[in-house]
């Protein structure tokens, strides 16, 4: 599992720091504060100004916030709450539990799948009003979001730092499935550099253009809709591909590598078992790829996990 910053502070100051870092944005709700000895371990999203404390690495622990002997997880995106179908989960119970531990939802959705070429989830209403738009906060980002329009997933939010954080200034990037802009705005936000988003959901795209407007960015982002495998042919090279879309098959792979300049990188997401993302590796070495990062963002089911892979491509 990738690292993960935390703040570690002595105890006595730890409720008061925990409580500051919530108002800037900085705290990762998705990892379990820790205890160090007499200090505490705080996860955030960013390099905190380190003043007494003192900042370290280490690896983050998931808190799978479920209530005890019910198997399932849910999402929260601003104020509604996504709960992901799993067999013999009491819905009923979870979304009394949902609302008892989180009171700011209005709104909860039974995941019943993604479908289609533009990864729309299928969403039964458990819970609260019918309105699939919310507003959600990520790494010192704001993003409209529309469930039911346009994919997105919250759970990526310190896979989408950790990017952000190694691109630097003067790149020239291409976000083939940039959805609503999660990794382009997060790169936006931290870097000066060049980034062309694209995606073929004209709802996606649209919420991609607001989101870039109510944002405080250092960098050009160019909005395209449609086939992002045609549009890059069209404005490649690039100095960065980043290819976020894990359940659907890629295509054209070699079009792609082909698609960055020499020492050029890609951010690549795979859903795959163990043996498979080793024959995929193996793929990508074989086309002169060097395999810089690989890390499991997350489980997604009994034999298969997302992996972030980042590739260089070595001069030919």
């Amino acid at each position: 599992m990738s690292e993960v910053i935390h703040v570690r502070i002595e105890k006595e100051r730890a409720q008061k720091a925990l409580e500051r870092l919530k108002k800037l944005d900085f705290f990762l709700p998705q990892f379990e504060i820790k205890r160090d000895g007499e200090y505490i371990l705080i996860p955030v999203s960013r390099n905190v100004e380190k003043e007494e404390n003192i900042v370290i690495e280490c690896e983050p622990r998931e808190m799978k916030i479920m209530p005890q002997g019910h198997a399932g997880s849910f999402d929260l995106i601003g104020d509604i709450a996504i709960i992901h179908e799993r067999k013999r989960i009491d819905h009923d119970f979870m979304v009394q539990f949902i609302l008892k531990s989180k009171g700011n939802i209005r709104t909860i959705y039974l995941d019943m799948g993604i479908k289609g070429e533009t990864r729309l989830r299928d969403l039964k209403l458990l819970y609260g009003e019918d309105n699939p738009v919310t507003m959600y906060r990520e790494n010192n980002i704001i993003m409209k979001v529309d469930v039911k329009k346009a994919y997105f997933s919250p759970r990526l939010s310190t896979e989408r730092y950790l990017v952000s954080r190694n691109v630097t200034d003067g790149e020239y990037i291409f976000d083939m499935f940039a959805g609503i802009g999660p990794f382009s705005l997060n790169i936006a936000k931290r870097t000066k550099c060049k980034i062309v988003a694209c995606d073929i959901n004209s709802d996606a795209v649209e919420l991609l253009k607001y989101n870039l407007s109510i944002n405080k960015l250092l960098s050009d982002v160019e909005v395209h809709e449609g086939n992002s495998y045609k549009i890059i042919k069209e404005l490649k090279p690039f100095n960065r591909i980043i290819m976020n879309n894990p359940v659907n098959q890629y295509e054209s792979l070699d079009e792609i590598i082909e698609s960055l300049t020499d020492g050029g990188r890609l951010n690549i997401y795979m859903v795959e078992d163990q043996e498979t993302i080793e024959e995929k590796m193996e793929y990508f070495i074989g086309k002169g790829m060097f395999l810089e990062t690989k890390r499991v963002v997350h489980g997604y089911s009994k034999s298969k996990s997302m992996y972030s892979l980042q590739y260089r491509r070595d001069p030919t």
